[in-house]
Order: structure tokens, then sequence, then C-alpha cells
């Protein structure tokens, strides 16, 4: 599952890359570098596991 996240993070940064290109659609490209990135930090901060302790 991670490595399927990774890889539409990586894809979604790439497209975002794509379209961040033409004057058109960059705030469009923006978002989904944006997003992708997002994506591949936050499992970083977040450990799966059990519930939450006090």
């Amino acid at each position: 599952m991670e490595s399927t996240l990774e890889a539409v993070a990586l894809l979604a940064i790439l497209a975002g890359i794509l379209l961040f290109t033409t004057a058109a659609t960059a705030t469009v490209g923006a978002l989904l570098v944006a997003g992708g990135a997002y994506a591949l930090i936050l499992p970083q901060f977040i450990e799966p596991g059990g519930p939450a302790t006090r």
C-alpha cells in the first residue's frame, strides 16, 4: 500500500510540473505538486498502529 501511495504521489507531482509549465493551468499544476509532496511527506509523521495512548 505504501508503494502504491508513493507512486500516485509521484505521478501527481509529475503531472503538476507538466501543467505548471503552461500558463493557463499553472494553479492546477501547483496544487498537484503540493498535494503530491504532501502525500509523500505525511506518512513520515503518521505511524500506523494501534489506538492512541493518553
